[in-house]
């Protein structure tokens, strides 16, 4: 009957995708409920015993309840691994070996654990042996909950990494390392049922030297937890403050952040914090009376080592904490996750977020949708009103009811994200503050408003009907949610993996071995229209125009915005090679194509450039490109600026070495002048005009001329494309004065 169990759990996984083959999730699948079959058996077995019906003697348990936990585990993992043979896996092994330190350890501890409980307790047995797996996931979620980390280790259910969408996670050596440890804790079962059932006439009599030793393990087994954050097993606080080694406090916020911050920009990082708190607090009608945690990490890998998130910024609102990377200034994303940690205000349950039964079944839409649309942002001139109706245009927009409950998680991130978060906004300004925070409440939309989610989905489409597209939306908009859910992707982990190394690959020039990771990357996925643009770039780059014209025409079909990215790439490896004429002929051409206000700006300086010739040409050229195709350092950028300064009239020069004073140097005193001679003196273009001002306002405001700074934003808010933006900055200086 167990074993019937068993492989009806394998061909139940199966038919994901994600879970049904070997790796991590597959791994966590079968951890959480086989050791609880296995629990249960082996305190059936000691019943047996007692009653005289099977065998009694302590080696013949202990080999009884490791080969059951073996078969237990055996049985799921191959219907797994057979569907290998209809589900691709690119790491077979490593996925084998999730299941072999996940549930095949797990399950072993589970059963042997168990065994000693049911030897020791008189009566209710199999209770008492259940409680062995289920306080291990009591543990895992006690870990969870009581920690900074989303990451659990379970001694019997595994490893959980936490967020689903953070693919690109690698293989955590602490797993190995947890793993001996567990293995200690077997080791203390196994010289428990030895010590206090002994194969002999001296059944009644323990063995203390067996004791004496399981005592020492044991002790092993408390030293390695107390030693759990050196090792990567959980996290602390302290932990985190000793490796990033700087705190700030503020009236809102209590700030962790790496040591080499100076003073400056980690008091400014927590007046962000400040004003976000206090926004949160605006939109959601609530007191946010404890300080709010914000934590910044130096980088990805170090975020995901100390709290399990790498490439995914998180909240944990029943802590008060957000977990970010450092970034640009103001911080992008440190406004959603703050929401989050607000509105834990209107949330009840003991995780603080939305969600039916008390809070305890979470409502991802309604948590994520309420970020979205509380911090709402626009992206290249588009908030997620308009993204949706471009999803609606193109028949990507899911129905309401998948956008919210935990449907929400299948859905690609960007889908999910765009949609959810338009609905919320929405319901935010029909309904007002009081309405949203009591649905965020019960999680549930209709009830505040007594209305069905078909009459709420029929009000939110008439919004989405009045929104106006700009010319070449849907273009971007197909690039924008060309990204399928983790569950319709073919070896995601490995794809995110190779998808890091592309990055840093393109970043340091290699363009030899990005054609390889490329390469790599459409072996697993052919599809992957960004990798092959990718690809046409390097090869160019690389002198084989002839080939990269062959990949660019594999592009038939894909977003427009993204073959005009190809063929720029191409242009520029013609410019690099001293082709201007080509590539100008290609960046005219492009002019036309859809694509976002950035890259038309960069098209506009590139043909100026060439139009204009000699040292300008020479000067932009460097500034854009470098040597390698990749671009410049950014003082090389400012030198090739300030060359520029002396030579045109305009203000383009000290427009672009602003531009770096200000993001990458973080000097808003220095740029503050330059942009203002540059607009003083005029630049090129609308789009460079508006993109000056912009600038102008951050550069004013973060040298703290306040005055100077307001009037930028004002000039601003009357721009469509700004306006949000505008209103964002006007609002920070209403706080500011207050």
């Amino acid at each position: 009957m167990s074993l019937a169990l068993a492989l009806l759990l394998g061909l139940g996984l199966s038919f994901n995708r994600l879970s049904g083959v070997p790796g991590v999730e597959g791994a966590l699948a079968l951890g959480v409920p086989l050791p609880f079959l296995a629990a249960i058996l082996s305190s059936r077995a000691v019943v047996r015993a007692r009653g005289g019906e099977g065998p009694g003697g302590a080696r013949d348990l202990i080999l009884d309840a490791a080969l059951r936990g073996a078969l237990l585990w055996l049985v799921p993992s191959l219907v797994l691994a057979a569907n290998m043979v209809w589900v691709r896996v690119c790491e077979p092994g490593l996925g084998l070996l999730f299941l072999v330190l996940g549930p095949f350890v797990g399950v072993q501890l589970a059963s042997l654990a168990a065994l000693w409980v049911a030897v020791v307790v008189p009566r209710f047995v199999t209770f008492a042996a259940i409680l062995v797996p289920l306080g291990g996931v009591l543990w895992g979620l006690g870990e969870f909950w009581a920690t900074p980390a989303i990451f659990v280790f379970s001694h019997t259910a595994g490893w959980f990494p936490g967020t689903l969408y953070d693919v690109g996670r690698a293989f955590p050596f602490a797993l190995v390392t947890y793993r001996a440890l567990t293995l200690v804790w077997i080791a203390v079962a196994v010289l428990g049922v030895l010590a206090v059932r002994p194969d002999s006439a001296r059944a009644g009599r323990p063995r203390w030297a067996l004791l004496a030793f399981a005592l020492l393990l044991t002790a092993c087994g408390v030293v390695g937890w107390a030693n759990g954050p050196e090792l990567g097993h959980r996290s602390t606080v302290a932990a985190i403050d000793e490796a990033l080694g700087k705190r700030v406090v503020s009236e809102r916020c209590v700030v962790h952040l790496p040591r080499e911050v100076s003073p400056h920009d980690a008091w400014r990082l927590a007046r962000d914090c400040d004003f976000r708190v206090h926004q949160a607090e605006q939109a959601l009608a609530v007191e946010q009376r404890a300080k709010v945690h914000a934590f910044f990490y130096r980088s990805a890998q170090e975020k995901e080592r100390w709290m399990g998130a790498g490439r995914t910024y998180i909240a944990k609102p029943w802590r008060d904490e957000v977990h970010l990377q450092l970034s640009g200034w103001p911080h992008p994303v440190l406004a959603h996750e703050v929401v989050h940690a607000v509105a834990a205000r209107a949330a009840q349950g003991p995780f603080r977020v939305s969600g039916q039964l008390g809070g305890w079944l979470p409502d991802p839409g309604l948590i994520e949708g309420t970020a979205v649309g509380i911090d709402w942002r626009e992206r290249d001139g588009m908030d997620p009103h308009m993204w949706s109706r471009a999803m609606r245009d193109l028949e990507l927009l899911p129905p309401l009811d998948r956008l919210l409950g935990l449907s929400f998680l299948q859905l690609p991130h960007s889908v999910a994200y765009s949609g959810a978060g338009s609905f919320t906004r929405f319901y935010l300004d029909r309904y007002g503050s009081e309405k949203l925070r009591q649905a965020y409440h019960d999680g549930d939309f209709g009830g505040p408003v007594g209305k069905t989610l078909e009459e709420l989905d029929a009000e939110w489409q008439a919004v989405l009907d009045e929104q106006v597209l700009p010319e070449g939306t849907l273009e971007l908009a197909k690039l924008h949610f060309d990204r399928p859910s983790i569950f319709e992707t073919t070896c995601p982990h490995r794809l995110a993996a190779l998808k890091g190394e592309l990055g840093g690959d393109l970043a340091a020039g290699d363009d030899r071995r990005a054609q390889a990771t490329c390469e790599e990357i459409l072996s697993i996925d052919p599809g992957s229209a960004t990798t092959r643009a990718a690809l046409v770039g390097a090869l160019a780059r690389d002198g084989q125009q002839d080939v990269a014209v062959e990949q660019l025409t594999l592009l038939e079909g894909a977003p427009l915005t993204l073959v005009a990215s190809a063929r720029a790439s191409m242009a520029d490896a013609k410019w690099l090679d001293g082709d201007s004429e080509g590539a100008a002929a290609i960046y005219r051409e492009l002019m036309d194509a859809p694509q976002s206000e950035a890259s038309r700006r960069q098209l506009q300086v590139k043909l100026l450039a060439i139009e204009a010739g000699g040292r300008q040409e020479a000067i932009l050229r460097g500034l854009f490109l470098g040597t390698s195709g990749r671009g410049s350092s950014v003082p090389a950028v400012v030198h090739f600026a300030h060359l520029l300064d002396g030579i045109r009239e305009d203000g383009l020069g000290s427009y672009l070495a602003a531009r770096q004073l200000l993001d990458a140097a973080s000097r808003p005193d220095l740029a503050l002048p330059m942009l203002a001679r540059s607009r003083e003196r005029g630049l090129p273009s609308p789009e460079l005009e508006r993109e000056a001002l912009r600038f102008h306002g951050r550069a004013a405001y973060g040298a703290h001329h306040w005055d100077e700074s307001r009037e930028l934003w004002q000039e601003a808010v009357s721009d469509p494309l700004l306006q949000h933006e505008a209103e964002d900055w006007l609002a920070r200086l209403d706080w500011r004065e207050d």
